[in-house]
């Protein structure tokens, strides 16, 4: 009887946690264009990252730039945590 409750409980922790389970990538690559007023950038692979005002965008950053985003899709949107320029 003890394992048949241990299995359920955990079984219901998996399903609780599923559906709140994020995950976020890295994705390197060179800026195509930028779009300041709708937040978007474009790599030069054609992937379009979004971001928000909590997200800080180097100033230096522009076409050519080479850059390191992590994202995390939301909406059907890839939306950027982070970007950097690599140097």
């Amino acid at each position: 009887m003890k394992r048949a409750l241990i299995a359920v409980v955990v079984a219901l922790a998996m399903v609780v946690t599923a559906g709140t389970f994020v995950w976020a990538a890295d994705k390197e690559g060179t800026v195509k264009t930028i779009q300041i007023n709708e937040r978007v950038l474009t790599l030069s692979d054609g992937t379009q990252l979004h971001w928000t005002e909590a997200v800080e965008v180097p100033q230096e950053m522009k076409e050519g730039t080479k850059v390191k985003a992590t994202y995390e899709p939301k909406g059907g949107k890839m939306v950027l945590t982070k970007i950097e320029i690599i140097k």
